[in-house]
């Protein structure tokens, strides 16, 4: 594995990019030290004292501490002095990482650089730069688009790469087993830019991304008005990754816990490759979560149903 730096800020607007490497990020602290060994902080709920007294607090844990705050962008330029303090004498087995979509503050990437840690700068595909992109992701999913294909695809999608790439897995199990999709047939299987699907949030519950599972939920409750509509995709989901990091953990080689799966190639490969990344406990505990929300919705108890949700997505990504 490369060497570690003692911190990492991760910026740009290409989320496809980012939150591919949030998850060789969990799956490396899982790998080293076990679920425990990665620290998650969400900046619009923890400031940059409460991380600074997370990196310098004592632990009886050995190996290497990862701390991996979300949207730190959110941070404004004056509170940042704990944390430069901290930067300015990194303890020792601890990696920081700060994730900011979009520009960094110019204070807190200097921090970052100041204590010999490094910046990864992920920006989105120029607009023009798109369907050329879009053919390429399709390629890696076993798909093939043509010029005109990936061009109407991105007409009727926008030009939101997360969203791309979802609609292409969409496209890809709408055809399968057929693998060649003209501009036609994208027009007619891709829905227009309505905002965030199902599979977004799906994706942002499995990966422990507290705000963006939040701001997604929100956002579909918002545009359908169902909450209980998205328990079962959202189970669904949970499951599959959960029985694929039950088998990976066993000992199973990925080629055979893919094809155990019921599901086309290329989903079952991106399932596994999130079962590497994910928390086995943490998809259990989320589960669970699920579970109690769904009888309190049949027995009519507790709150209203989009509240109800959104607590339970805030519990299962703690």
């Amino acid at each position: 594995m490369a060497e570690l730096r003692t911190a990492y800020l991760v910026t740009g607007d290409d989320d496809v990019k980012i939150d591919a490497w949030r998850g060789r990020l969990r799956a490396r602290a899982k790998a080293e030290g076990g679920p425990g060994a990665l620290e998650r902080f969400d900046a619009r709920e923890s400031d940059p004292a409460e991380v600074a007294a997370a990196a310098e607090m004592l632990t009886l844990a050995g190996g290497v501490r990862y701390l991996l705050v979300d949207d730190a962008g959110a941070w404004k330029a004056g509170d940042l002095e704990p944390l430069e303090r901290v930067l300015g004498a990194p303890p020792p087995e601890t990696v920081l990482v700060l994730v900011v979509r979009g520009k960094p503050l110019a204070r807190l990437r200097k921090a970052v650089e100041g204590a010999g840690g490094e910046v990864r700068e992920h920006a989105a595909p120029k607009p023009w730069k798109l369907p050329g992109w879009v053919v390429e992701r399709a390629r890696e999913q076993g798909l093939h688009l043509d010029a005109d294909a990936a061009k109407a695809l991105v007409a009727t999608a926008g030009p939101r790469p997360v969203r791309l790439l979802r609609e292409l897995e969409k496209l890809g199990a709408a055809a399968h087993p057929r693998t060649h999709l003209g501009a036609e047939e994208v027009e007619t299987l891709v829905t227009g830019e309505a905002g965030p699907g199902v599979y977004d949030l799906a994706d942002a519950l499995v990966a422990g991304d507290r705000s963006q599972t939040i701001a997604l939920a929100e956002r579909l409750v918002a545009s359908e008005g169902r909450p209980g509509a998205l328990l079962y995709p959202l189970v669904r989901r949970l499951r599959d990754v959960h029985r694929a990091s039950e088998l990976l953990d066993a000992g199973v080689p990925e080629q055979k816990v893919a094809g155990s799966l019921s599901m086309p190639p290329w989903a079952a490969k991106r399932t596994v490759a999130q079962a590497r990344s994910a928390a086995r406990d943490a998809l259990e505990d989320a589960l669970c979560e699920f579970a109690d929300l769904e009888l309190r919705m049949r027995t009519g108890e507790g709150l209203d149903e989009a509240t109800e949700l959104s607590l339970t997505l805030s519990r299962a990504t703690r």
